[in-house]
């Protein structure tokens, strides 16, 4: 499974990289888009016996990224390849109250999340009887590269384990050309990728503001579901 996103790059490029040599009646185009994914689930108890337990879990809003598309197609056809690379990143950092053994203790903490999408689908233009205007539609499959961060008054968590989840999306998109080959593109996306990660303490323990905050020394385990709908925003250059 781990292997899937390397081949779906490697399959893409290869392709394109056929195109690039010999393009006659193909079109491509590269686009840099920044995005904004409405929200996200974390459950912080994903191992629990307790189906109430493991279906609880903390919502996190406005997650902040940016990536870029590669789309490739023939000039004459309205299907064509799109192979989109991104980069989301939600970190939040406050004081909370701390118990994993003993009584709650407020302290410092900074957790959060990155992901990367690796993601190939096949969309269609939709004509709309201008030149000027594009919409598109369409979906395909995804990898997922998950990252949880963890910090506890001062001492960080390490993930032990590379989460990896696979799954499809479904987006649309809207462009509008400014000028010949350059256009602005407007998207949105919907996802659904689902990792565990695991995560141990580096310490046994920490001081702060006077009192010691105990850590657990086995890995614990987080999931985490990136299941809001991302809208995007950038610029495409039309390569040939």
């Amino acid at each position: 499974m781990k292997r899937l996103p390397v081949y779906l790059v490697t399959l893409s490029f290869f392709f394109v990289g056929r195109l690039s040599a010999q393009h006659d009646g193909w079109h491509l185009s590269v686009a840099a888009l920044g995005g904004y994914t409405t929200t996200s689930k974390v459950f912080y108890n994903p191992d629990s016996p307790s189906s109430d337990i493991r279906s609880q879990y903390t919502s996190v809003d406005n997650i902040y990224g940016g990536g870029l598309e590669l789309r490739v197609g023939r000039a004459d056809h309205n299907f064509f390849l799109a192979l989109k690379l991104e980069y989301l990143s939600k970190i939040q950092e406050q004081i909370q109250a701390v118990a994993y053994a003993g009584p709650p203790i407020p302290a410092p903490v900074k957790d959060g999340f990155r992901l990367i999408p690796v993601e190939l689908g096949l969309n269609m233009y939709i004509p709309l009887g201008t030149e000027k205007a594009r919409l598109s539609m369409g979906g395909g499959i995804g990898a997922y590269y998950g990252k949880r961060i963890l910090s506890v008054a001062g001492v960080d968590a390490p993930e032990v384990n590379h989460p990896v989840g696979i799954g499809i999306h479904v987006e649309s998109s809207f462009d509008y050309l400014l000028f010949r080959g350059v256009a602005v593109r407007g998207e949105m996306r919907f996802r659904d990728p689902d990792m565990t990660a695991e995560n141990r303490f580096q310490e046994r323990s920490a001081f702060y503001n006077g009192k010691t905050i105990s850590f657990p020394q086995n890995a614990f385990t987080t999931r985490i579901n990136v299941n809001g709908l991302m809208f995007g925003l950038g610029i495409v250059v039309d390569l040939f």
